[in-house]
């Protein structure tokens, strides 16, 4: 039953976003509010474990992804920076600001998340530099202007938010990120 009232979350928050009620929840699944409540103890602990199987998806495809053999150190990391579960990938940048002003400690675990959670990532940067496929480059900046612009895409005046889903945008951030703004014949070594 857990899985399943997690399940109609998710879907309520594409639907929704983060301000649906126990009462839409229990509407959605035909079930008593009392039924969600044996589970859970509160909407919070339902949107703290939607989070933490969040947060435990990721690390878990980064690990799968760091050691794919099949992959260059470059697309390792790119693919790392840019994994979301599949039923987060296509939701709107506003979900995360409404996990903000809904549920603030749900948010900063997030947050805390992809600003310390950088080991894997950081190792195979070295890497990169060390095989040459990257610059040499100050790795505080580069995670600097990761989260800078994660940061901005929360912000009501950012312009292209509104226009793409979040793994789109995470993929294009990284795009620019990894592989600049030049096209092919116009960057200078």
């Amino acid at each position: 039953m857990r899985e399943r009232i997690l399940k109609e979350t998710m879907r309520l928050i594409q639907q929704k976003g983060f301000a649906f009620t126990v009462s839409d929840l229990a509407q959605g699944l035909a079930i008593s509010k009392r039924t969600i409540y044996e589970h859970f103890s509160s909407k919070e602990e339902i949107v703290e474990s939607i989070v933490d199987s969040l947060i435990q998806h990721i690390q878990q495809r980064e690990r799968e992804i760091a050691a794919d053999g099949q992959l260059g150190v470059l697309e390792k990391i790119h693919q790392i920076l840019i994994c979301l579960p599949q039923e987060v990938e296509k939701m709107d940048m506003r979900l995360l600001t409404d996990l903000k002003k809904f549920h603030y400690n749900q948010w900063e675990k997030l947050d805390a998340f992809f600003r310390e959670e950088w080991g894997i990532v950081s190792k195979l940067m070295e890497q990169g530099m060390a095989e040459g496929v990257i610059k040499p480059i100050p790795l505080p900046l580069f995670i600097d202007l990761y989260l800078g612009a994660i940061q901005q895409m929360y912000d009501s005046r950012a312009t292209v938010k509104h226009q793409m889903p979040l793994g789109e945008l995470l993929k294009s951030i990284m795009d620019i990120l990894l592989f600049g703004i030049a096209a092919g014949q116009g960057k200078e070594k």
